[in-house]
């Protein structure tokens, strides 16, 4: 029924030996790393300290408000942006300012300076393999310059507009003052910069001014001698234009006025005219206001009174009334024989203004072709006087620039783009050697290249390896790939196999499509949620002997992915090991809690996937003497080896293993409804948050007579929900 067993070797580093190894060298380990710190400590208190010194310059604009110039008035601000910040770094770096500083402190009198007078040991051996030149062959200054350079230090703090310029020397009011001295010519590097820029502002303007004044004279010459050749002249008021234009407007303006006096006399003399017809006396002022016409206006009314005084005493007809009305008939007919003068009067009046509107109109025709010419040339004109205006306004720019570039000249006001931050001081402790941290770090260094050291030296010797030997037992029989869920492998509480699958059943292929689907299903699910722990648990209750081997199918169906996959028995009926390996007495998980086996001594390969599983071990598992913290220790070990990590556990130990499970699969041999399966559910809600699957099979067939393992009549088929 089975092959024998093939025996693999596999080498193992034996930890435990490794820590008495080294806690038996630990002593001349103590030794070695305490004179490792006594002699770091001895070779730094002979270095020379080095101190270190900073100042710190803020980059902003130096003129302000007040002093600023009308050009410039209109930025507030000036763009700084990282280019030039950086540039204001190469710029303090710059070996003209280093030739100032070092001139102004007199460097090489140091002899820190002079690496003839300051040359180190390293330096001479350098020297003496040829990897260094001779300090003997740089002139004076470049020596200087280069020890300048090897302890200066210009850098741009993060996000900000502030550089910190940092100086290193054995002296520390040298290397304060030398922090200072380099800001400070910094600050006067850039106001000399703009001097000179200020300078040579003064001078290319003047030559400009005098250039421009030339071409604004030849501009407003040439304006005016075209103006006098086209008749161009400006007439005096407040809006100028040309004699011809003002005619124009002046000719249209009495135009209307003609016209006007013309349309108002007739229109009197119509109205007049039209009274007289109607045998009254017309009541328009010009008839009313002429004296002749008022004075019989006043006898006609006199009459009139004399006639209403009479009326009392004599009759219409008494030669006396009829006397007063002849009287007042004939101021009638004189009234309007006045009246009709005044309407002859008025239109000779009418006649003249035609006259003098036709004269008008005629003048006005001629001075239209005049007002055109000059027209022209006024376009000529104009480009003529926006040039020499154009000239005129940048000789007034330049002349206001010239005043202030030279006002500053004057009176030595140059702000310089930057100010100091802070001024270096005079450090107290030295920047180098820190005894104490560079201590600390070579004697942890020391420690560890010490331990190393010993470990590799025993790890070389062989001591702490070992041979492990496993047994892989040929693989039971178990279904093939178009086999469902192993629902009819089944286990007698004595371990001894009472139902065996057959090699070759005889299924119907409908019944596996359904079985293998149902898997798929299943681990798909598992797939696509991301969880690498698995529970597989059994709806507790059947009456028939054995359970099913779902946890074994449900790795099988996972291997099948490319999946790395892990199955860890927690029931300990031996089942599991029976179905996957050599031997249902294998070491597994207990020998491995209790220290007794190695991992790769309890892990073994199923023989039919590339599945790999832990049987329950040799020992009994008590839920009550398994630490949760060690258990979870080997099982985080077990997610990071594999892609999934499948627990096969009993009702005892769901308490233990089901909390760190993000999935579980509920295998039962009853329907999706049955109590036993709510029940088997509620035991996996109650203890963990996982996601639960379920996969029913179906009741196994009768047990086949004895001797016969393949007389199965009656597919197993599963479904998942």
């Amino acid at each position: 029924m089975s092959n024998p067993p093939a025996t693999d070797a596999n080498v193992e580093i034996d930890v435990r030996a490794l820590f008495a190894t080294l806690l038996r060298r630990l002593p001349y380990l103590i030794v070695f790393v305490a004179i490792v710190a006594v002699g770091t400590f001895l070779a730094l208190d002979q270095i020379e300290p080095v101190y270190k010194s900073g100042a710190t310059v803020l980059i902003v604009p130096g003129e302000s408000d007040l002093t600023r110039t009308e050009s410039g008035a209109g930025d507030s601000t000036v763009a700084i942006d990282r280019e030039a910040i950086g540039s204001q770094v190469q710029l303090i770096r710059s070996r003209d300012l280093a030739q100032i500083v070092a001139r102004k402190l007199d460097l090489a009198s140091y002899p820190e300076f002079d690496p003839r007078r300051h040359r180190s040991w390293l330096g001479a051996l350098l020297e003496n393999i040829g990897l260094s030149s001779p300090a003997s062959d740089a002139s004076n200054e470049e020596r200087v310059l280069n020890a300048y350079y090897d302890r200066l230090s210009v850098y741009v703090v993060d996000d900000t507009r502030v550089i910190g310029v940092d100086f290193s020397s054995e002296d520390p009011e040298l290397a304060a003052a030398t922090a200072n001295a380099v800001v400070e010519e910094y600050i006067a590097l850039l106001r000399s910069a703009k001097r000179d820029a200020t300078t040579d502002a003064v001078q290319w303007l003047s030559a400009q001014i005098v250039e421009l004044r030339i071409d604004v004279q030849e501009a407003e010459a040439r304006v005016e001698r075209y103006r006098t050749d086209n008749d161009l002249f400006a007439s005096v008021g407040l809006t100028p234009s040309t004699l011809s234009q003002q005619q124009l407007s002046d000719l249209n303006a009495e135009l209307t006025r003609v016209r006007a006096a013309r349309a108002e006399t007739t229109a009197k003399a119509a109205q007049i005219r039209a009274a007289l017809n109607a045998g009254s006396v017309p009541s328009l002022p010009d008839v009313l206001n002429a004296p002749l016409i008022q004075r019989l206006v006043e006898q006609q009314v006199a009459l009139r009174a004399d006639i209403a005084q009479l009326t009392a005493t004599y009759l219409p007809q008494h030669p006396r009334m009829r006397e007063l009305a002849a009287q007042i008939a004939d101021l009638d007919r004189q009234i309007a024989g006045e009246a009709a003068k005044i309407v002859e009067s008025l239109e000779g009046e009418a006649r003249l203004a035609a006259g003098r509107e036709a004269a008008i109109l005629g003048s006005l025709e001629t001075m239209k072709a005049t007002a055109a010419d000059a027209n022209d040339a006024g376009v000529e004109l104009r480009a003529l006087e926006r040039e020499a205006a154009a000239q005129r306004d940048l000789l007034e720019s330049y002349l206001g620039r010239y005043r202030e570039a030279l006002a500053r000249e004057e009176a030595d006001y140059l702000p310089a783009d930057a100010r100091i931050v802070s001024r270096a001081a005079v450090p107290i402790e030295p920047d180098f050697p820190k005894k104490v941290p560079m201590t600390l770090a070579a004697t942890v260094a020391a420690f560890l290249l010490a331990v190393a050291f010993v470990l590799l030296r025993e790890l070389a010797s062989g001591r702490p390896m070992r041979q492990v030997a496993y047994a892989a037992l040929p693989m039971p029989v178990v279904p093939g790939p178009r086999q469902p869920a192993e629902g009819h492998r089944r286990w007698a509480d004595d371990r001894s196999v009472r139902r065996m699958m057959a090699n070759e059943p005889t299924l119907v292929p409908e019944m596996v499509d359904q079985v293998e689907e149902s898997l798929a299903v299943i681990a798909g699910e598992i797939i696509q949620s991301g969880n690498k722990r698995v529970l597989v648990t059994l709806a507790e209750g059947s009456d028939s002997e054995g359970r099913p081997l779902g946890a074994v199918a449900l790795a099988r169906a996972l291997a099948r992915t490319d999946a790395r996959v892990v199955l860890v028995d927690f029931r300990g009926d031996g089942a599991n090991a029976a179905s996957m390996g050599e031997s249902e007495d294998l070491p597994g998980f207990s020998d491995l809690f209790d220290g007794e086996a190695s991992f790769a001594q309890v892990i073994f390969r199923d023989r039919k996937s590339r599945v790999h599983f832990i049987p329950a071990g040799r020992k009994p598992l008590s839920p009550a003497l398994l630490d949760r913290d060690q258990m979870e220790t080997v099982l985080s070990a077990l997610t990071l080896t594999y892609d999934y990590v499948l627990l096969d556990a009993g009702d005892d130990m769901i308490d233990v293993v089901a909390p760190s499970c993000g999935m579980a699969m509920v295998v039962s041999e009853f329907g999706a409804s049955d109590p036993r399966t709510a029940e088997a559910f509620k035991r996996v809600g109650d203890v963990s948050e996982a996601k639960v699957l379920l996969l029913v099979v179906d009741q196994s067939p009768a047990r086949p007579p004895e001797g016969d393992t393949a007389g199965l009549d009656k597919a197993p088929a599963g479904e998942a929900a």
